[in-house]
């Protein structure tokens, strides 16, 4: 039996046999690793102190790499200027590439400060016309790159997963339109935001279909955070009007390049929208949290196999340490007994878990799904 994270990934999640789970986790905030550096962690990794994802340091823990992305070109074309509009104290108003207008504080990097949002490129009929504009389906701005394709090719013979990664439809009518925005607009302006799903759509599949014919897809990953603790950002019943289609669509030319597996990273607890993803192959659950009141146990009893579980561990454990972490790894054991799982911690490492804490919880999961 093949032993590379490509094949245990997918064996994993489609329920065959395997060695072992792979073993990955999600990423810190940048206020954990410059929290880290005063507690063991290697000098070396002070240029990674504001950064959520890093591969240095990743490798540095040990853990599997889950591979590579194929670079679709998805981005407004062309962007809009960015500019200041007025300067503060501790902070900016401004325009960004995006053309949303935010007062953005100067120690956001330091305290992960979530923008002011003043104004977004969208808010009527008129405004989405114009910027629809930006998002052509042709031009030089969407050819892929050759080279790109070639590097993928090479990962998946090296035993590398080989990802499509695709902002969701809420998540990408948020980023032109805000919350507020886009909540009243499902209702005020339901044939604009049909038109925006599916165009978004639209341009994903004609980028999908520049791939060569033979090029294979063994995952889609949808970035879609659309939900709270209280549950989802819309219904069920608008989520399958508006949004569901969208990713059908996608779907379908998805599994034309073999892809049967795909993941959702949803914070939050969106527990009443997972019927509508699944019946789109949309069939991985990530991250889980906790917090949020997300029981894995239960949506598996709900779902059945049908749905596929990622993440699903506890923080606060690891910030208590010791006997607390053990409980929590013992708490998810029957779920990876089931298969269809893979536990991690059920988002970024927070900034109160010391780094003794961390790498005892890894030498823990660890021996759990049998690395060590």
């Amino acid at each position: 039996m093949r032993t590379d994270v490509k094949e245990r990934y997918y064996r994993v999640f489609t329920y065959q046999p395997v060695d072992r789970v792979p073993d990955i986790e999600f990423g810190y905030w940048p206020q954990t690793i410059r929290r880290w550096l005063g507690e063991g962690l290697p000098a070396e990794f002070d240029s990674e102190k504001n950064k959520m994802f890093s591969a240095e340091l990743d490798s540095w823990f040990g853990f599997e790499n889950e591979g590579v992305r194929i670079d679709l070109k998805l981005g407004m074309d062309p962007p809009f200027e960015e500019r200041i509009l007025e300067r503060k104290q501790q902070s900016v108003i401004m325009q960004d590439a995006g053309g949303v207008i935010a007062e953005r504080y100067l120690n956001d990097v330091d305290e992960s400060s979530i923008p002011r949002f003043i104004r977004f490129p969208v808010e009527t009929p008129d405004d989405w016309a114009q910027l629809r504009h930006r998002y052509s389906f042709d031009g030089p701005a969407r050819e892929l790159d050759a080279q790109a394709i070639q590097d993928c090719r090479t990962a998946a013979c090296e035993g590398r997963m080989v990802t499509i990664g695709l902002v969701g439809f809420y998540g990408q009518l948020r980023n032109w339109m805000g919350t507020e925005n886009l909540s009243l607009a499902f209702y005020d302006h339901p044939r604009m935001i049909h038109d925006m799903v599916e165009h978004w759509a639209d341009l994903i599949v004609r980028q999908i279909g520049r791939l060569p014919a033979d090029f294979l897809i063994d995952q889609v990953a949808w970035w879609e955070d659309m939900a709270c603790r209280n549950g989802p950002l819309v219904s069920p019943r608008i989520f399958r009007e508006f949004l569901q289609p969208g990713y059908r669509h996608v779907m379908q030319a998805a599994r034309r390049h073999g892809a049967v597996i795909s993941v959702v990273d949803c914070d939050g607890n969106p527990h009443d929208i997972v019927a509508n993803w699944l019946e789109e192959g949309v069939n991985i659950m990530f991250p889980l949290e906790v917090a949020a009141g997300v029981d894995p146990f239960a949506w598996r009893r709900e779902f059945g196999k049908q749905l596929r579980l990622r993440g699903g561990i506890a923080k606060a454990p690891l910030v208590a340490g010791g006997a607390a972490i053990d409980r929590e790894l013992e708490r998810v054991r029957p779920l990876l007994e089931q298969g269809g799982y893979i536990p991690h911690l059920d988002h970024l490492v927070p900034p109160d878990i010391p780094l003794a804490h961390y790498m005892y919880y890894l030498e823990k999961k660890r021996k759990m799904i049998g690395k060590n």
